[in-house]
């Protein structure tokens, strides 16, 4: 069995992402980190880059933050170019099935 955490990743237009995660991998404004189940409590700015979810794309980003507390991490982002392709890339995917 393998320790899992909630992650919601939002932007200004909605919820993106909303699924138990063993970890995510970020770029911070002190360099590359990762948060795991259970992580101590923290808040962190994230500058452009990638959110990368174990087992999932990566969602690209042009400026966001983070808050990981319960067990709990949630990031609330802007979006970039990349991620709007990415977006109607899923949509696209999402009508299909």
């Amino acid at each position: 069995m393998s320790l899992k955490m909630h992650l919601q990743v939002m932007s200004l237009k909605g919820l993106l992402f909303d699924e138990q995660v063993e970890s995510v991998y970020l770029n911070g404004d002190d360099g590359e980190f990762e948060v795991l189940p259970f992580h101590y409590p923290m808040m962190a700015s994230l500058p452009e880059g990638e959110i990368k979810i174990a087992g999932h794309e990566p969602i690209p980003l042009k400026v966001g933050v983070l808050k990981f507390d319960g067990n709990e991490c949630t990031i609330i982002m802007e979006e970039s170019e990349s991620t709007k392709t990415m977006l109607m890339r899923w949509d696209e995917q999402s009508k299909k099935q």
